[in-house]
């Protein structure tokens, strides 16, 4: 809803704030799950990694280990890069908002499955999910698209630090016309 059609019904802080969560929770879905299966596998990595140091193999338990440590820093990235996404969605809300449907609009968001997530919320808040999906659609992009186009390209972006600085560190971005 628009800020001006909001101050009307007046809504308190808590529904506010309650909407601004469920949409971080639809922006970035797999990346809360990743979150998820992260905090398992920690747990997980922690216990066998116990059992075995305990029983003096070192190997696996180093093993272990290592799969804790990974479950472990697993969290972190895909939150950060949920905080991200939901910063695309604010900003293409906005834009999508204020210039209408535009596919020059939507094409710096296509570039990853979490992107498009994004792109596809906003749009179902201003009733144009049809349109981006069809624009989704009709550029290839299907369901099972899950990793970054730039990955596809070039493997070893994950080396550069223009990539992280993309993924992980995205500017806050207020929005102008809506609440959430």
């Amino acid at each position: 809803m628009l800020k001006s059609e909001i101050i009307k019904i007046q809504p308190s802080a808590f529904i506010i704030k309650a909407n601004i969560f469920i949409r971080f929770i639809k922006v970035g879905g797999i990346l809360h799950l990743m979150t998820m299966m992260g905090i398992f596998l920690f747990w997980i990595g922690l216990q066998n990694s116990i059992f075995f140091f305990e029983n003096n193999q070192i190997k696996y338990a180093l093993l272990w280990l290592f799969v804790c440590c990974y479950g472990f820093t697993l969290p972190f990235f895909a939150e950060f890069d949920a905080y991200g996404r939901y910063q695309n969605y604010k900003q293409i809300k906005d834009t999508l908002y204020k210039y209408g449907f535009d596919t020059r609009l939507v094409a710096p968001f296509m570039n990853s499955k979490c992107q498009r997530d994004a792109v596809i919320v906003a749009a179902t808040d201003l009733n144009l999910k049809e349109e981006v999906k069809e624009l989704f659609y009709t550029n290839g992009y299907r369901w099972y698209h899950v990793l970054p186009n730039a990955f596809l390209k070039n493997p070893f972006i994950l080396f550069k630090k223009v990539f992280w600085e993309r993924i992980l560190f995205t500017k806050f971005y207020h929005l102008q016309n809506f609440y959430w």
